[in-house]
């Protein structure tokens, strides 16, 4: 009768788990399309077919959705880590096994941490120690691997993080260009991610440094602080430059209009003198971006002076202004909330941004300067390097923007394995 007994209170158990477990797979999928502060917790809970008193049986609010959504992506990153481990001694075997885990199309989706910040102090620690100590297993296996002689020496921290923002952007990249997220777009993505981090894309070394121009000097300008037009043109590029830091760090939901006031001195109601509301913020920050993107890469186009030194400037400008205070606000969740005009204009800029890539490499092939590789792909995942160093970078790293800028482009176009 125990047995019995044990059974019959075992099995809601686990159909409560699974039911735990589809909410925050869905709260994951939403969370990667519309962020924390769009998303809607009803229709998550309408989906997975939960009431909305029911869903408060599994979750307390929407900071513990969105808990609990991270919390699983980091521990299924944790599982994957040790499966990779336990398939191999290899760290470039393990590399490979990690990397195929997690872009597994037929597994749950898993939420990219995009707002961490958005969450209490308590609950954004936890997620912090949990994503640390996977960022701890990569770098041993890169240190370990380099002490063996089969990688090359690398700032391991760098190089860990660089996997893990090309993995985050392979989730999030569908929705900004366009294309359809399936099986064999996601064996691309994940041979493009390897073949980059292993293998590098350029045929042979290049004198350092790979880029000699400064993203500061290429977009500052002269202005006249006695020009009242110009002085308020300045008021209102320092407010949608401290806004894109913010929400590149911290998430949209993540940065409030206080906090963006704040960091250039500015009241609430001084932001609405300038703009409509967050949403009007936002889109005038990615504006500027898209501005500077085109800025990088033309510049690139023009001065390189064959496809590999084309795709090595794109690269290091990117980072040099991710990594300073330059920051444009980054492609993250929450695009759908845009007005269909902007959506448009930007979907329109971020797939030219794509091709002009795609082009560079596909030119590095010809003239003998880039190694064979799937360029669609390639060129796509490495700008997961920049989009993902606001996450992780703090502010008191010790490297330069320009030096780490070297120390990704060392990582992109040479690789870690030792040829």
């Amino acid at each position: 009768m125990a047995g019995s007994g044990d059974q019959g209170s075992g099995k809601p158990a686990r159909k409560r788990a699974a039911k735990r477990d589809l909410l925050f797979a869905e709260a994951a999928r939403e969370l990667n399309a519309m962020g924390a502060g769009g998303m809607a917790i009803n229709d998550v809970a309408d989906r997975v077919g939960l009431s909305r008193n029911a869903l408060y049986y599994y979750v307390a609010d929407r900071a513990d959705l969105v808990f609990g959504a991270y919390q699983r992506a980091c521990e299924a990153t944790t599982d994957d880590l040790a499966s990779a481990a336990d398939a191999s001694q290899d760290p470039r075997e393990r590399l490979a096994r990690f990397v195929d885990l997690q872009l597994a199309f037929e597994r749950a989706p898993q939420a990219v941490l995009s707002d961490v910040d958005f969450l209490p102090p308590a609950q954004r620690g936890v997620i912090a120690e949990l994503q640390a100590r996977n960022v701890a297993i990569l770098r041993g296996w890169l240190e370990a691997g380099a002490a063996s002689g089969v990688l090359r020496p690398c700032n391991s921290l760098i190089a860990a993080q660089a996997l893990l923002g090309m993995i985050a952007w392979s989730r999030l990249s569908p929705d900004w260009l366009g294309y359809r997220d399936g099986p064999a777009a996601r064996r691309r993505i994940g041979q493009a991610i390897v073949d980059t981090m292993l293998n590098g894309f350029a045929t042979g070394p290049r004198a350092a440094p790979l880029c000699t121009l400064d993203i500061e000097a290429l977009t500052s300008r002269a202005f006249n602080l006695f020009d009242r037009q110009q002085t308020n043109e300045i008021k209102i590029a320092q407010l949608i430059a401290a806004a894109s830091r913010l929400f590149n760090q911290r998430g949209i939901a993540g940065a409030s209009l206080d906090d963006i006031g704040a960091e250039v001195g500015a009241t609430k109601g001084a932001i609405y003198h300038y703009f409509d509301d967050k949403a009007d913020l936002v889109a005038r920050c990615y504006r500027r971006a898209f501005e500077l993107y085109d800025l990088i890469i033309d510049t690139a186009v023009a001065q390189g002076r064959d496809g590999l030194d084309k795709a090595l400037i794109t690269l290091h400008l990117n980072v040099q202004a991710q990594a300073g205070p330059t920051s444009p606000l980054m492609p993250q969740p929450g695009r759908r909330a845009l007005a269909d005009a902007d959506r448009a204009a930007f979907d329109r800029a971020g797939q030219k941004l794509h091709m002009t890539t795609n082009r560079s490499l596909r030119q590095g092939i010809a003239d003998g300067s880039v190694r064979p590789c799937d360029t669609v792909f390639v060129g796509q995942v490495a700008a997961g390097i920049f989009l993902w160093l606001p996450k992780w970078l703090p502010a008191d790293y010790p490297l330069t923007p320009r030096q780490i800028a070297e120390e990704v482009c060392d990582v992109v176009a040479y690789g870690l394995a030792v040829r």
